[in-house]
């Protein structure tokens, strides 16, 4: 009986964990496995959600969707968005980071201007691309507006009569993406491409890969661990990207919604769908131009990064002789980092100096001491 209990409970975990998977990708479920247990999901969950069968190639991993190329399984990208296991580039690879902290941060402003430095020549450039990737640090950093935005929102419910706790918005937070480089044969100049969003950059190296530069652009707050002290680092977040009229954009994927508008849509959705494909042809077209006048490469050419992923590779797949990158944790690292106005790492802020702090002591200065006056309705 007893032995059947436990199998019911095993059976219902599983169960939930790939509803998690499929969800939330499979660090929702690792984060809450044993070491071991989440260790053998790490390495094996790139046989979960591709829905193809028994794929034998990375390729059966990736999927030409409506929102763009989008990995299904443990892959990575190389430049041009070809596909290549996890596996076959980095060893020790995890996804469990959300208690991972760094033992040195220091902060870093963006440059003036809009004038990178160009790479030296002889030198390789990666380009990587990241949208958000679920992989969460403990790290956060926010300014008086997000302070501001908790307390409207803790006046609402508390008016409301359901306040329970104030929890730190998750757009705050930092999240992690990873940059495997296994590029030996010259030094590599990196530059790394956010969307909005506070971004960490890890990289892991091959042996004997040196890195030239670090250029990071877009993104709101963004920074680069297990980077060498020596290496220079430049930032380019995207409110001044935008300021310096630089706009991302890429050619869209055969399986795109837009492109497949054109092909069997109606008469008006056709001729929708041809207006915004120029319209992004133009919009590719420039930034190809300022990326190539900045870098000395195309920026559709090199891009490596597929929605669903959390890790690129700057260079090619080591042969079965080579050695592989190297894993290196965001536990115990260096970090360089652009802030907000207020920094911490949850778990290790004095009582009343954290988020959930800050907005309290806002909130009861507002009601003159006294929370109870927020339920009449004065106006915050």
């Amino acid at each position: 009986m007893i032995r059947g209990s436990i199998s019911l409970v095993i059976v219902g975990a599983i169960l939930l964990g790939g509803l998690a998977v499929v969800v939330k990708g499979p660090q929702a479920l690792t984060r809450y496995l044993p070491d071991r247990m989440a260790a053998v999901i790490d390495r094996g969950i790139g046989g979960l959600g591709s829905g193809k069968g028994a794929a034998q190639t990375a390729e059966d991993y990736l999927d030409d969707g409506a929102d763009g190329l989008v990995a299904r399984g443990e892959i990575a990208a190389l430049a041009g968005n070809r596909p290549v296991f996890v596996k076959d580039v980095l060893s020790g690879y995890t996804t469990r980071v959300e208690n991972d902290i760094p033992a040195e941060i220091t902060m870093i402003r963006p440059i003036s201007g809009c004038r990178l430095t160009p790479p030296l020549d002889g030198t390789s450039v990666g380009h990587v691309t990241a949208g958000t990737t679920g992989l969460a640090l403990p790290l956060l950093t926010y300014g008086d507006a997000d302070l501001a935005a908790a307390v409207q929102a803790m006046v609402d419910s508390y008016r409301a009569g359901t306040f329970a706790s104030v929890e730190p918005p998750a757009d705050i937070a930092f999240d992690t993406y990873d940059v495997a480089v296994t590029e030996t044969g010259s030094p590599v100049y990196l530059v790394l491409e956010s969307g909005p969003g506070n971004r960490i950059w890890n990289i892991h190296l091959s042996p004997g890969a040196q890195i030239e530069r670090v250029v990071l652009l877009g993104g709101t707050h963004v920074g680069v661990a297990n980077l060498d002290p020596v290496v220079p680092v430049e930032v380019l977040p995207g409110p001044a990207m935008g300021d310096c009229g630089i706009d991302p954009a890429y050619p869209l994927n055969p399986g795109n919604r837009i492109v497949q508008a054109l092909k069997s849509g109606t008469a008006s959705e056709k001729a929708e769908a041809e207006a915004q494909i120029a319209a992004q042809q133009d919009r590719t077209a420039a930034y190809n131009t300022w990326f190539r006048d900045s870098f000395g490469v195309a920026a559709d050419e090199t891009r490596a990064g597929l929605e669903g992923s959390s890790i690129a590779v700057v260079g090619q797949q080591p042969g079965e002789a080579e050695p592989k990158a190297v894993y290196a944790p965001i536990q115990g690292s260096r970090i360089r980092m652009t802030q907000d106005s207020y920094f911490e790492i949850q778990g290790q802020v004095a009582e009343g100096e954290g988020f959930a702090g800050r907005v309290m002591a806002i909130a009861t200065s507002f009601a003159s001491g006294d929370l109870t006056t927020l339920r009449q309705g004065v106006a915050f």
